[in-house]
């Protein structure tokens, strides 16, 4: 897909990845909706787009919840002509996390980590066919890749869930012509992340986050080629820190 001309929208996009990505996808010549709940980091980054002399406007959604989602789709709709480009970014974390956070706030966690994604996608699977096709990109996260432990069990249940989920609708490229792809960051600079080492004693930041943290502008680049590439459905990007970024193989369940 040629990302210039088209119509994108970012959930999350007031900062970290959501920001890198939205303001990447308006470089690349789309005009951009960045959602979020925070609604003054959001323009923030609309109004860097627009010093940049690019197209965007912002949207405040909390992504749990249906009628904000199916607000957002609306609104990018009909500001901008259509939707040809989403990317599922927001994301939160619960501390302390399951067992020990109370049942309502890790319940959040999978509100807004995988019933986000699945409204969002929902609903833009319908304004995308009105345009013949297009692309969605889940941002998941290496910490529900593989069956090891994890100290935020609730997080990583629902990044795994989301990256099945994107891998599982492969088949709408070809019956729709639209591409759900998934990208899986290993750490990355973003004030969530910051805000979980902050409270990590040395020895479990040490034990825990790799040398050479990932930026932001590296996730976004990470969900442009997935953008771009017409070959690739159903299909999850792993991100690894000191890594050349690399597809997850496909199961043979032959």
């Amino acid at each position: 897909m040629d990302i210039a001309g088209r119509v994108a929208l970012v959930t999350g996009g007031g900062a970290g990845i959501g920001r890198a990505t939205a303001v990447r996808l308006a470089q690349d010549g789309a005009a951009v909706c960045v959602a979020d709940v925070d609604e003054t980091g959001g323009r923030e980054t609309a109004a860097q787009i627009e010093a940049r002399a690019g197209s965007a406007f912002c949207v405040r959604a909390d992504v749990s919840l249906e009628a904000d989602v199916r607000a957002m789709i609306d609104s990018t709709v009909t500001e901008l002509g259509g939707l040809d480009i989403l990317v599922n970014n927001a994301g939160i974390v619960a501390t302390p996390a399951f067992p020990d956070a109370e049942p309502g706030e890790w319940m959040r966690v999978l509100d807004v980590n995988l019933r986000g994604p699945m409204l969002g996608t929902h609903y833009a699977i319908r304004a995308m066919r009105e345009r013949g096709g297009g692309a969605i990109v889940n941002i998941a996260s290496l910490a529900g890749i593989g069956l090891g432990p994890h100290d935020s069990p609730d997080y990583a249940a629902s990044k795994a869930a989301l990256a099945r989920f994107s891998a599982a609708l492969a088949p709408l490229r070809e019956t729709d012509g639209i591409r759900v792809n998934c990208v899986c960051p290993d750490w990355v600079d973003t004030p969530m992340s910051q805000r979980t080492r902050a409270r990590m004693t040395p020895e479990e930041h040490a034990a825990l986050v790799p040398p050479g943290i990932l930026a932001p502008d590296e996730i976004a680049e990470a969900a442009v080629e997935l953008i771009r590439d017409d070959s690739l459905a159903g299909r999850v990007m792993a991100c690894w820190c000191g890594e050349p970024r690399s597809l997850l193989p496909v199961p043979d369940w032959s």
